[in-house]
């Protein structure tokens, strides 16, 4: 049965060849023309690194994943804002860095990643790629991307010869494995998570950015509209993204990005896309889980900072018909050419600047909208609560979610954008972060989440360990975390209610267990243990009696962590022997 975009597009849509047209980046401020042309000078005096084999393989031996990635990005980026930069000042005085940085990634054997180095989904990667088969991973297909887009900005601007070879390299790398082989994100053989829009969004962009046949654009267009149509009907209809807000921007965004090329390629009309109602879910889902800032509500392998929005996201939203997104989006974007993420996109940045006028009217409006008291994602299990400066979230959902924590039953709290008590997130990628040994990382385990386990009974991952919602209403939620701990544990009940009031969050911990009950609570500011209470500055945990409570310093080391934490985080264990009901109250 056809999809929701082979349905919108047909079968037999004609095509027409990507041109991105340099002077479309133009007409944007002085001063950020300015600060575009100086930061390429600037990044181009480290030049242009070489990765050699022993690098590639040292994410292999060592599991560390940055000292690849750093240069291998660096090169991509520097490639990125050099051909920005010309594109602006128009006088050839950047060509010759633009075709080393070319000649630079053309030189490459691989494009492919080292941790993603493997032709099965979740093995372990190779330690060397093989050149005959290229795999594509998300970092081969944007770098075709960049590659394809910096051809058709510079044309007749770079050598002929040069331009060739990327079409050859394109070809060969990215379009003939792309139409002759079949990599797991392109669908039909198991869930699909951000990996399907993100490449499909890049190998879309790398080929019909280049001369092709009929039959192959046509190919191409067809087997990425069987992509997209099968990650769309995997979405729940609520829209919610169980990888987080980090992942938004690869997800629900990178598809808007697959159905605005594939708009502009066949010149056809997607009305019937952007307002059936999936998809405007997909595309606000962003907004529901906003806390203030570039803070969002973060569960499983997400940041608390996911980033500001963008170009992408506006543009999205006006598809739509959002003008909640498309304002939100505007004031974070207004003035600005570079994501908090993707920052070597240069389709990313091409589309910023290409409607960066736009954005800052956009931006300049005064425009009222008033938050969401209460948000529900029935398929996720999760609920969002705002009220007098307050944001309270509890999830329920599986614990087989795509980047899973262990975090079944758990909530995170904000009160006027500080975090109160939170989710700690996920630390940088290493080779241990996606393999069996992934639940020994202590921010992916249930006992770093806002939750009770019984030591030491924690909870387990897989998709059979999960919650029963029992409620999930605008007063509070209720889940039967039974489930979500291992059978045999000693554990034959605990259901978790919520219930929410104007000064206080009302918990119920209904247990029936062996051993006694330990809460976990996870908080940024250090608290102070008060016979009956722990207390922080604005906010207090108060149990019906005297308890007793343990604080532990968590020092924050991890570069991606201290990017959304100070040096130290706190938990706060209290134990419970029986059935307790406790609340939060704010000071």
């Amino acid at each position: 049965m056809p999809g929701l975009i082979e349905k919108a597009i047909g079968r037999n849509a004609g095509l027409k060849r990507l041109r991105f047209p340099s002077s479309s980046v133009r007409d944007i401020p002085s001063a950020m023309a300015k600060e575009i042309s100086q930061r390429a000078r600037k990044e181009a005096e480290k030049g242009f690194p070489f990765l050699p084999l022993s690098l590639y393989r040292d994410f292999s031996r060592s599991g560390c994943r940055t000292r690849y990635e750093e240069p291998y990005f660096h090169k991509r980026r520097l490639l990125s804002d050099l051909v920005i930069a010309e594109a602006i000042e128009d006088r050839g005085e950047l060509v010759d860095l633009i075709e080393d940085g070319i000649w630079s990634i053309l030189s490459e054997p691989s494009w492919t990643m080292p941790a993603h180095n493997t032709y099965i989904r979740d093995e372990d990667a190779l330690d060397t790629p093989l050149i005959e088969r290229p795999i594509l991973d998300l970092f081969q297909c944007e770098t075709g991307e960049i590659l394809a887009l910096s051809i058709s900005m510079m044309e007749k601007r770079i050598s002929p010869v040069l331009a060739k070879d990327v079409e050859y390299e394109i070809r060969r790398r990215i379009l003939e494995p792309y139409i002759t082989d079949h990599f797991w994100w392109m669908g039909s053989d198991g869930p699909l998570n951000n990996w399907a829009p993100w490449c499909t969004e890049n190998v879309l962009l790398s080929t019909l950015s280049i001369p092709l046949g009929e039959k192959e654009a046509s190919k191409v267009l067809r087997m990425a509209i069987t992509t997209l149509d099968q990650y769309i009907e995997g979405f729940p209809d609520d829209g919610c993204c169980d990888e987080g807000a980090s992942y938004y921007h690869a997800a629900a965004l990178a598809l808007w990005g697959c159905l605005d090329i594939i708009s502009k390629s066949t010149g056809a009309d997607l009305k019937r896309v952007w307002s059936d109602p999936k998809i405007r879910a997909m595309a606000e889902y962003i907004e529901k889980v906003h806390i203030e800032g570039d803070s969002y509500l973060n569960f499983a392998d997400c940041s608390p900072k996911a980033g500001t929005l963008t170009a992408r996201e506006y543009l999205f939203g006006k598809a739509i018909g959002s003008e909640r997104l498309m304002h939100h989006a505007a004031i974070d974007a207004a003035g600005s050419w570079r994501e908090s993420d993707n920052d070597y996109n240069l389709f990313y940045k091409y589309l910023a600047l290409s409607h960066a006028k736009e954005i800052e009217a956009e931006a300049a409006r005064s425009v009222e909208i008033s938050p969401q008291p209460f948000t529900a994602f029935p398929r996720a299990g999760l609920a969002i609560y705002r009220w007098n400066g307050i944001v309270f979230a509890i999830k329920g959902g599986s614990n087989g979610e795509s980047h899973n924590h262990n975090d079944v039953g758990s909530f995170i709290l904000y009160r006027d954008g500080r975090p109160c008590l939170i989710d700690i997130g996920v630390e940088t990628y290493t080779k241990t972060t996606f393999s069996k040994d992934r639940y020994t990382l202590k921010p992916m385990q249930s006992g770093y989440h806002n939750l009770v386990n019984f030591p030491p009974l924690e909870q387990h991952d897989g998709e059979e360990y999960r919650a029963s919602v029992l409620r999930m209403d605008k007063d509070g939620a209720a889940f039967d975390l039974t489930r979500a701990y291992p059978e045999g544990g000693g554990l034959r009940r605990y259901i978790r209610s919520v219930q929410i009031s104007d000064d206080s969050i009302a918990i119920d911990e209904d247990f029936d267990a062996e051993q006694d009950g330990v809460l976990s609570l996870i908080s940024q500011e250090k608290p102070m243990a008060d016979g009956s209470a722990i207390r922080w500055d604005s906010f207090s945990a108060e149990f019906p009696e005297a308890v007793e409570a343990e604080i532990e310093i968590l020092p924050v080391t991890d570069q991606r962590l201290r990017k959304a934490w100070p040096e130290r985080l706190y938990r706060t264990l209290v134990r419970l022997p029986r059935k307790t009901t406790w609340a939060i109250h704010f000071e």
